[in-house]
């Protein structure tokens, strides 16, 4: 569709203006600037790429679609007459491949077409027998002399990992990638600032993680800590002060009990953690008392862990649960952070944490020497968003995009949902975390596949622990040891 502007203006310089009607063309006609290939990811012969219209041509809105030809390594080229796929995200891809993108409208489509050569897929290193420290570095331009190489930024690399040597996911500032051997992925979240000292504002460029708890600081014997939170808009982060220990909002780590039990201290309440403590028996907790000190143990653990290494990883893909004979299924006890498969849901807050958690004896890294896993803390997940918030993504973090239609679908489908090489974090299901939210739930983040949802990767909602909701997944975090 085209549409007319018409501006009239008399004598006396008053303008008007007038539109006329929508005036269909017989045949689209839209140059190669109009696609844009966004996103590729994956291995080899499971290479995928994303394609979207361009924003500047307003096509994306008006009804028209994406077509594309795979040539597998240059032996058909491309076929005028030949088969054409509608869709935004063609998989199946190699090294050496061309893909050949047009502009449909249902009845016609453009004669010109995007050709776009697949370069570049993800490759690994070998498996890293030690945790070892990472370097990302940069040449930078010197006047007059050549340029010269420097450290922007550092990981560290845990032992029974490999890392990625593509450059597609080997950047720290857009997403360093590692996995284990069973193909678990993982990005690399750097921390520069994790205490806050008390005093020094919290701005756009010192966002903290934590706060000691009241009556602990640097110089206590024991150091514990809570999440600081933080509330976005559009680009934007500012630390959310109307939550915390001690009040009936977000706060972490806390119980939930069916009352006013504000902390991870339990004082009262006979309802969810007080009486379903016993399903994470498996992990040695055997009382509402004994939860409440375990969630503070591994809260200040992992925090430790951060301060030490600058950083933690979290899943790639929303959490997957397994049969322990490899079939994805809701009544699993082994977890992934895989591609292509269905999330974790069905199930309640108390399995999705026991399953995530490295103590639990099915989990993969169980026996590992050099992380321990655990669901996601709220904490991380404000400075997940933080640290894309200074990347090339950050313009994705408040806007509806991914999967919405309708359906939950497998993960890491949908190209227009990758934040720093992180999938599904503005869509497909929400991720439950450890944080508490008020007397009976606990909250989970981002947006979900409901065609009207209007939520984002910044959002904050909250589910009944006991609910099991096939809207409502998690996502693993690893630490290191």
């Amino acid at each position: 569709p085209y549409y007319i502007k018409i501006e009239v203006t008399n004598g006396a310089g008053k303008t008007t203006v007038i539109y006329t009607g929508k005036i269909m063309t017989e045949i689209l006609d839209v140059q190669e600037g109009a696609i844009i290939q966004e996103k590729v990811w994956g291995k080899e012969g499971d290479g995928r790429a994303y394609y979207e219209i361009s924003k500047e041509t307003n096509f994306e809105n008006e009804g028209y679609y994406i077509q594309y030809q795979i040539d597998k390594g240059g032996q058909t080229g491309y076929q005028a007459n030949g088969e054409w796929t509608t869709g935004q995200t063609v998989q199946g891809l190699s090294v050496g491949d061309n893909v050949y993108t047009r502009i449909y409208d249902g009845i016609n489509a453009t004669p010109y077409y995007l050709t776009t050569n697949i370069t570049e897929l993800e490759t690994f290193s070998e498996i890293y027998e030690e945790t070892t420290k990472y370097e990302d570095k940069e040449t930078k331009p010197v006047e007059g002399e050549e340029g010269q190489e420097e450290i922007v930024g550092t990981a560290y690399i845990p032992a029974g990992f490999r890392v990625s040597t593509s450059s597609l996911t080997n950047k720290i500032a857009n997403g360093l990638v590692i996995e284990d051997e069973q193909e678990n992925q993982y990005v690399w979240i750097p921390v520069e600032n994790v205490v806050w000292d008390g005093k020094t504002e919290i701005a756009a460029e010192y966002k903290p993680m934590v706060k000691y708890q009241s009556g602990y600081n640097e110089n206590t014997a024991e150091q514990y800590f809570e999440g600081l939170l933080y509330s976005f808009s559009g680009t934007e982060s500012n630390r959310y002060t109307s939550g915390g220990l001690g009040t009936n909002s977000y706060r972490e780590p806390a119980l939930i009990t069916g009352t006013n039990n504000t902390s991870w201290v339990y004082t009262i309440g006979s309802q969810y953690d007080a009486v379903n403590y016993n399903k994470l028996s498996e992990i040695g907790i055997n009382s509402a008392t004994g939860m409440g000190e375990y969630l503070n143990n591994k809260y200040t653990e992992m925090v430790e862990s951060v301060k030490k290494y600058g950083g933690f990883y979290v899943g790639r893909y929303e959490t997957s649960l397994f049969t322990e004979e490899g079939i994805n299924s809701t009544n699993g006890t082994v977890i992934k952070s895989t591609i292509g498969e269905e999330p974790m849901v069905d199930v309640d807050w108390y399995k999705m944490y026991l399953s995530q958690d490295s103590n639990y004896e099915k989990n993969p890294y169980h026996t590992s020497t050099s992380v321990t896993s655990n669901m996601i803390t709220g904490s991380q997940y404000d400075v997940m968003l933080n640290y894309i918030l200074k990347g090339t993504d950050k313009d994705k973090i408040a806007v509806v995009t991914g999967n919405h239609t309708g359906k939950r679908e497998e993960t890491g489908e949908f190209g227009n949902d990758i934040m720093n090489n992180i999938f599904d974090l503005s869509s497909n299901v929400r991720e439950w975390t450890t944080e508490g939210y008020s007397s009976t739930s606990r909250a989970c983040r981002s947006g979900y596949y409901g065609p009207a949802d209007i939520y984002t990767a910044t959002s904050h909602n909250s589910e009944l622990t006991t609910r099991a909701n096939g809207g409502v997944g998690s996502r693993i975090s690893l630490y290191i040891k």
